[in-house]
């Protein structure tokens, strides 16, 4: 390992400073870098640092980098929000492009939705990015000398940009009135083609400096000592443009309150000392020994963020917010009895009961009218409620044996609670009774399933948008080219516990082939803003997992601890646990929903429908149990996947060649069509395998007997090919295919060859059972129990730890569970 080497390390130098003609002739070369807004910073360094494209629902969004946190290795990460965040982003840049004046941003939302922790990433990435040489931050300081060559320097706290020392009017020898500043940008832009104009944005067209650095300028002009020097001299002579960074910690460029009464700006005495007051009294009169303070002072030319503004009992009063008020409403801040020009993005957070009180005041009318409210509500993608969970449990999951599926049940849970009925009255022309049948039927776990789904085709969904959609706004902006199809997959992210609609078993055929890209973006956009302002919080969740460890044996951790949890709080009810209080507005307009079976249970009519937590319970608990079927059968079943992907596309090639033989008026065409070389032999097959494909249908028909299952599984392949929904690689057969997305069309059949396996005749799964209960109780009595036995069981266990990250000891409860509950049964499953 290499030394430190803490001279290099510590090595920060102050950054060289520019005479202010110098400046000015950088300014004039390249405009652009050095005329921004507070809000064109920050988009800036949003956009800085990178980004991907999340597509959930339908919809594509742009999930910028800096939220997961790339300055703490993530554990301030903020997962999910991608639509809130566009919004930010929207109305920072509008914000921006517009003429009139600032608006203030409210993030909007119930408590623990994440609203401060975006504040504070989008707060660190200005700071990080205003330390890079792209930034192109300046300000000045007065620089005053004595005999001796010592030195005195003199900052304004607001951090002005040094364009602004150039007056908007100024009186000339003669009487004579000249417009400096307007001159300068017109000198920029006739430099330049009429398609390369720069916009000069109005801070820089109006602004005026504060009250002290004109008096500084004044003094110095009327100073005897600079008799005849003009205001060009004096601030050749005494200015010094120098890069500035923002800091969080010493409120530079970047102020965070919590009180309202930091807004205004207060006079603070400068105390020099006798050597610097030596200097200075050569140079100006000590009327000048104060400088400002304040939230908006400190905040110029960045961001002001206040966290919960209009809390309290009763609310916010006006003149609390006065100097807000007058920030958006005139860019300025009240100091010394007058007004200094300030450019800075305000960005308030406060909870939904917060932000009522004050839509109800009636004197509160003229803040409203200068902000933009912008929903940040609880999660809705069950993938992203757990990357919160897995971060901020990491010590239990650490310290305890847990159970891997907690997490994705305490997050099932938690999102079913956010979720509101479909109710939706209008659709698009040209949709199907059948299709709106279907999304007014749309259970609780289904829209989980739905708005957490793996999109199958990112890039198609993408290229495939509407005209009108504004995600091509945002491609134009991002300069993201969306019929490149190579670079389009790079940005594109997917979410590695995201299941495939076809997967979750909660939709059959005809219903997955309805659920189009535009049926999810109508579901997801149903009830924005208000899905997810009510239900529990992750911070509340995360308290029910801390009972959960108190509730357990401190060494093993299991869901069924957890939704025992969950049931005890239900009992208790709202008054202990106020997110049980549902607002029920939105039932008035649904009817109950019909009974239906989550594998193979049955929930009652109304059971575990929209808003009723204790069904929802059971919901989970089914959940569950399908997700532990599934994982005991893959790892009692201990088949290779690839050579069960090749079965299955193996069986699909010698159906198509069955139903092309059948068909006698098109055999000529359709035979040489689905014909296909054996990849093992490398021969031409143009002949149905019928041994091979009854093999396979005894698993896949379960019973049904005939050419019908063969025919229909066939016509399946079809209609998904004719429609798009299935592309395989071009050129291809099914069988020689590989990148394509045949299994998630297929994963319902993929999932049946894969929970099957011939029984070994020495593996009786009536003695398989009873060994895994004396493995559990009697650990004497199953070493008594054959090797063959044995190391059956152990080679399940084994592979649930490699497969699931079990450990050994949750394994084997969780079978003993399953096989409790009747949830498997080995005698099903080893046939």
């Amino acid at each position: 390992m290499e030394e430190l080497n803490l001279k290099e390390l510590l090595g920060y130098h102050r950054k060289k400073s520019l005479r202010f003609s110098e400046f000015i002739e950088t300014v004039v070369e390249d405009p652009d870098q050095y005329l921004q807004t507070s809000s064109s910073l920050i988009s800036r360094a949003i956009q800085y640092f990178g980004y991907e494209i999340v597509v959930r629902s339908g919809e594509p969004t742009i999930s910028y980098k800096i939220f997961k946190d790339l300055f703490s290795s993530g554990v301030n990460a903020v997962f999910g929000q991608e639509a809130c965040i566009k919004q930010i982003v929207e109305v920072i840049e509008s914000i921006d492009n517009e003429a009139g004046l600032n608006r203030g941003i409210v993030l909007v939302g119930p408590p623990a939705s994440g609203k401060t922790n975006i504040m504070d990433l989008i707060i660190r990435a200005v700071e990080e990015y205003s330390k890079l040489k792209e930034a192109t931050l300046y300000s000045f300081l007065f620089r005053f000398t004595d005999d001796q060559g010592h030195s005195l320097e003199l900052r304004s706290q607001f951090q002005h940009h040094p364009l602004l020392l150039i007056p908007i009017t100024l009186q000339g020898a003669g009487g004579k009135i000249s417009h400096p500043r307007k001159e300068l940008f017109d000198l920029i832009n006739s430099k330049r083609a009429t398609y390369r104009q720069v916009i000069i944005p109005n801070i820089y067209r109006n602004a005026t400096l504060d009250k002290r650095t004109l008096d500084i300028i004044e003094g110095l002009i009327q100073n005897p000592r600079n008799d005849g020097k003009s205001l060009y001299d004096i601030l050749e002579e005494y200015v010094r443009v120098e890069e500035i960074e923002f800091s969080t910690a010493q409120a530079k460029g970047i102020s965070n309150i919590d009180d309202m009464s930091q807004l205004r700006a207060t006079i603070q005495h400068l105390d020099l000392g006798a050597d610097n007051l030596k200097i200075l009294n050569r140079h100006l009169s000590q009327k000048i020994l104060y400088q400002y303070d304040g939230a908006i002072v400190d905040s110029n030319r960045g961001i002001l963020h206040i966290h919960d503004a209009f809390g309290g009992d009763e609310g916010v009063k006006e003149r609390d917010y006065k100097p807000l008020l007058m920030l958006l409403g005139s860019g300025k801040v009240s100091v010394e009895s007058t007004q200094a020009s300030v450019d800075n993005t305000v960005v308030i957070t406060t909870n939904i009961d917060e932000m009522d009180k004050l839509d109800r005041q009636l004197d509160a009318s003229k803040l409203l009218d200068r902000i933009e409210k912008i929903p940040a509500n609880y999660l809705l993608d069950s993938n992203s409620e757990m990357d919160i969970l897995r971060r901020d449990m990491q010590n239990m999951r650490e310290e305890y044996d847990t159970d891997p599926n907690l997490i994705r049940i305490a997050s099932y849970y938690s999102v079913l609670t956010r979720l509101l009925p479909p109710i939706r009255r209008k659709f698009p022309p040209g949709w199907s009774d059948e299709k709106k049948i279907l999304y007014h039927s749309i259970t609780p776990e289904q829209k989980l399933f739905i708005y957490s789904s793996q999109n199958e085709d990112p890039v198609r969904t993408i290229q495939e948008l509407p005209h009108w959609h504004p995600f091509h706004n945002e491609m134009f902006r991002l300069n993201i080219n969306p019929y490149d199809s190579e670079s389009l997959e790079k940005v594109i992210s997917t979410h590695s516990q995201a299941v495939n609609l076809r997967e979750s078993d909660l939709f059959t055929n005809e219903e997955q082939k309805l659920i189009d890209d535009e049926f999810m973006r109508l579901l997801w956009n149903e009830h924005f803003p208000y899905e997810g302002q009510s239900g529990i919080s992750v911070r509340q969740l995360q308290n029910i997992m801390r009972n959960t460890i108190s509730n357990s044996d401190r060494q093993k951790i299991h869901v069924g601890i957890f939704l025992n949890q969950l049931s005890r709080m239900v009992e208790e009810g709202p008054k202990l646990h106020h997110w049980l209080a549902i607002d029920n507005r939105y039932q008035k307009e649904k009817l109950l929903m019909d009974s239906r079976r989550i594998g193979d249970i049955s929930l009652d009519k109304g059971e575990g429908d929209y808003g009723d937590f204790e069904g929802l319970i059971k919901v989970v608990r089914l959940l569950y149990s399908s997700i532990i079927k599934r994982e005991i059968t893959v790892c009692t079943v201990d088949r290779d996947p690839v050579q069960i992907e090749y079965d299955l596309r193996k069986y699909l090639q010698h159906a198509l060649l069955s139903t092309a033989h059948q068909n006698k008026a098109f055999a000529h065409v359709m035979i040489p069509k689905f014909s296909f070389i054996d990849p093992t032999t490398g021969q031409k097959v143009d002949e149905p395998d019928y041994s091979f494909m009854l093999t396979i249908e005894e698993i896949l028909t379960q019973g049904r007997q005939g050419n019908a299952p063969r025919t229909e599984i066939a016509q399946k392949f079809l209609d998904y090919q004719n429609s798009g929904d299935l592309a395989l690689e071009q050129d291809k057969t099914i069988i020689s295919s590989r990148n394509d997305n045949f299994l998630q069309c297929f994963a319902k059949e993929f999932s049946l060859l894969l929970s099957h396996r011939k029984v070994d005749e020495e593996v009786n799964p009536e003695l398989l059972k009873e060994a895994i209960f004396h493995k559990q109780h009697d650990p004497e009595r199953f070493e008594q129990y054959t090797p063959k036995i044995k190391n059956f069981l152990q080679n399940i266990i084994r592979n649930m730890c490699r497969r699931y990250n079990y450990s050994p000891e949750i394994a084997l409860d969780t079978i003993v569970f399953a096989l409790r509950k009747q949830i498997v049964q080995f005698e099903k499953i080893l046939s």
